[in-house]
């Protein structure tokens, strides 16, 4: 029973940080069928935001998802107007702008590495202790990353589907030609959707970075999982990939307990290898049929 609740609780935890990662990216490809690579850079940025705002400003921990949130919203309306807005209205976007997004997020980390060198620093943002559940320790950084990471995708539901602002996000991503005839400004829309998904993003760095470290590249391992939730679940489907998330979260968790922790990511690839052999689309993905 202490071995179970342990695996529960750290799947708890670790899905709940890479279902806030995969609707950050879910949301980019609803909206606009774009794979973003460069995911790591602003993972890497919540978590240095995190370590600048409690260590250089001595702020209180309660400011850093403020300004993460602020930085993810700059960074995000940034990276529309610098290099997706010029990309999108061309040829083979959904191409492009993976290779596009791919130099972002090398340029990224050299940024960092630059800024703030290359040494792996503690995450200040933590909470020590937790709760003792029948002999097993359900700490305080879990629950806080599960609270935040189910108000965000609460806050994300909600406005994806009960604000005007949701309304015109889906609409442009359905029919960006008929919305734009409608009245519908498209780049303020997608320039909405991306300020929504930095902001998601540099958040989901912060939770990520506070059981581990900050350095220029920690976003690449939380990208390349998000991705694979994303392709599992079905690329676009919200509700799939919160849930996929978590059962990947306990799965890793449990080979992990298991078989040891080496064996937990190659065993999410494994599965992964056997979904699409059997579903392409993922288990929630539905087949799309091209009339010519």
């Amino acid at each position: 029973m202490d071995i179970f609740l342990q695996i529960v609780f750290s799947g708890l935890a670790v899905g709940s940080m890479y279902a806030v990662g995969a609707i950050a990216l879910s949301l980019l490809w609803g909206t606009m069928g774009m794979l973003n690579i460069a995911h790591t850079a602003f993972i890497a940025l919540g978590g240095y935001i995190s370590y600048w705002t409690m260590t250089v400003m001595g702020a209180n921990w309660i400011f850093v998802l403020p300004m993460a949130f602020l930085a993810g919203i700059v960074m995000g309306y940034i990276y529309y107007h610098l290099i997706i807005r010029h990309i999108y209205s061309k040829e083979n976007f959904s191409v492009n702008i993976i290779i596009a997004s791919v130099a972002l997020a090398a340029l990224g980390e050299n940024a960092y590495l630059n800024l703030a060198g290359g040494e792996a620093l503690r995450q200040p943002f933590r909470f020590n202790g937790g709760l003792e559940m029948i002999g097993v320790v359900l700490t305080f950084q879990t629950i806080f990353t599960v609270f935040v990471a189910v108000l965000l995708m609460v806050i994300l539901s909600l406005i994806m589907s009960k604000t005007k602002l949701g309304q015109v996000i889906r609409a442009v991503s359905q029919q960006p030609t008929a919305s734009k005839l409608m009245g519908i400004n498209v780049q303020k829309s997608f320039a909405t959707a991306l300020m929504l998904y930095g902001s998601i993003a540099a958040i989901s760095g912060v939770l990520v970075t506070g059981t581990s470290q900050v350095f220029p590249s920690v976003g690449y391992d939380s990208t390349v999982k998000a991705l694979v939730i994303l392709i599992v679940a079905g690329l676009g489907n919200l509700r799939a990939g919160i849930f996929m998330a978590f059962a990947l979260g306990f799965l890793e968790m449990g080979v992990n307990y298991v078989l040891g922790a080496r064996y937990g990511f190659p065993s999410m690839l494994a599965f992964v290898i056997i979904v699409l052999l059997f579903k392409p689309n993922g288990f929630f993905g539905k087949e799309q049929i091209t009339r010519v």
